[in-house]
């Protein structure tokens, strides 16, 4: 679980500005924003293919004789 609490924010006149957060904090935010984009190009190719452009993954193992 990410700890969120621990991070420090910083204020200029009076009003938050920035958040300083542990290094090991962001390396796991960073990580969920990249799976949560991959995500959604998933769904956008998911949504945006028409069944007929997809190829069967028995013929693509033939082209590439791996099967």
């Amino acid at each position: 679980m990410i700890d969120l609490d621990s991070a420090q924010i910083l204020k200029e006149n009076d009003e938050p500005k920035f958040a300083v957060l542990n290094y090991k904090v962001f390396q796991e935010l960073k990580e969920i924003v990249e799976d949560y984009l991959d995500h959604l190009h998933i769904e956008s190719v998911l949504k945006n293919t028409k069944e007929s452009d997809w190829i069967d993954f028995e013929h693509v193992k033939k082209e590439l004789d791996i099967a």
